[in-house]
């Protein structure tokens, strides 16, 4: 077992002790007022027809699989159970996978306002459009190197589409798509966030595709252009930021995404059982994934994780051999140094310095030799190793804010 036998009784009082030394402690800090954050949630379409056999779908009207609806329907529950059903208005594009993904999230929640929009639309891929992502054709015709570029570069095209269609763009690069994206999102997403500040916040969803998606995020992280087509963007996974409505700028503090390289992001990426896997993909272990885990973990929203909720969440990763032994880690100084409760702000300095730790075993490595762990959780392969950041800085408890500090 993980934790000695304790008396359950004895965990709860500390874990009420420690939640309201953090209510206590926010009311002091910051000078913010948590009753004035408006939040917004961006959630990609679930799979279409055309991602499961992976063809450049663009503006093509393709339908959701059934795992699609599926994956829909599994966002709509997450973010009910995490207490984000109150939205206030919906946005998504003109293209099917997104708007009926928008309302099945929508019908779950009991959100009954959508706003359609053409800006939010996939980027155009022109000619590339309905053929598949490794035809041998296209490959020959225009070279593997230069697909690539296509598809992960800011400004290089695909050749347009012929004939010209009467409405919308012939091609479009991912520079394009994101200039239109924001303007949408100045037009209708930023007046929805932040139009009542007297009568507090509000919650905005916006369902649209992978490229408009990064569009957003480079904006709302203010990501270097060159990092922006690494954009990780999975299917049906909320990502969500919070805005203080005074000075309509992010709350939560930037934590190392680790995405291909994408840098910090302000946003807090909403994990459950059901989308784990997309998430591992997209975020090694560090600031978001691990902040996500606390979160997803904290099953009464306490702020605060008691023994019993990480020994449930533990066996949630259990199939992730390095986030596994990481997490357990962190577990063990949690019984040692905390007496089986930690706060968010303790949990964020405890991952950073298991990190470090399991970072300098991989830098002991010859090669990338695959070794053991030294929680004995198993062998720690080199696409799972976690990098090191900068430590996050500890701050006073406070309550936790999809995910904020």
């Amino acid at each position: 077992a993980v934790f000695k036998t304790q008396d359950i009784e004895v965990i709860e009082e500390q874990k009420q002790m420690r939640r309201g030394r953090a209510l206590l402690s926010s009311k002091a800090s910051d000078g913010i007022d948590f009753g004035k954050i408006s939040r917004l949630i961006l959630l990609r379409h679930g799979q279409s027809i055309w991602n499961k056999s992976p063809t450049f779908t663009g503006w093509t009207d393709i339908s959701l699989t059934e795992r699609g609806r599926e994956q829909a329907r599994e966002a709509g529950e997450l973010l009910k159970a995490r207490g984000l059903s109150e939205i206030s208005i919906a946005f998504t594009s003109e293209l099917e996978r997104a708007w009926e993904t928008c309302e099945i999230v929508c019908s779950i929640l009991k959100s009954t306002t959508i706003v359609r929009d053409w800006r939010l639309n996939e980027r155009h891929y022109g000619a590339f459009q309905g053929i598949k992502k490794n035809d041998q054709g296209l490959i020959s015709r225009y070279g593997e190197d230069h697909i690539i570029n296509i598809r992960r570069s800011l400004h290089t095209a695909p050749p347009p589409l012929e004939p010209v269609p009467k409405f919308g763009p012939a091609t479009e690069s991912l520079a394009d798509c994101r200039a239109r994206v924001l303007e949408a999102f100045h037009d209708l997403v930023k007046p929805a966030l932040f139009s009542t500040p007297q009568q507090g916040g509000c919650i905005v969803l916006v369902v649209a595709h992978s490229n408009t998606l990064r569009g957003l995020l480079s904006h709302l992280d203010e990501v270097d252009e060159d990092l922006v087509p690494g954009l990780h963007v999975p299917n049906s996974v909320p990502i969500v930021y919070d805005f203080d409505l005074d000075t309509q700028q992010p709350v939560a503090p930037m934590l190392d995404s680790d995405a291909q390289g994408r840098g910090g992001s302000h946003a807090r990426w909403l994990l459950s059982e059901q989308n784990q896997s997309k998430i591992l993909k997209a975020l090694k272990p560090g600031g978001l994934l691990t902040r996500a885990l606390f979160e997803s973990w904290d099953l009464d929203r306490s702020g605060c994780l008691s023994a019993a909720e990480i020994a449930q969440g533990l066996k949630q990763v259990e199939s992730d051999t390095a986030l596994f032994a990481m997490a357990r880690r962190i577990v063990r100084r949690v019984e040692h140094d905390f007496e089986g409760t930690v706060t968010v702000d303790q949990w964020d300095k405890l991952s950073t310095q298991v990190i470090a730790e399991f970072r300098h075993l991989e830098s002991q490595r010859d090669g990338g030799t695959i070794v053991n762990s030294p929680e004995g959780g198993g062998a720690i392969s080199p696409a799972t190793q976690p990098k090191v950041h900068a430590a996050v800085e500890p701050s006073p408890s406070k309550p936790v804010i999809l995910g904020s500090k």
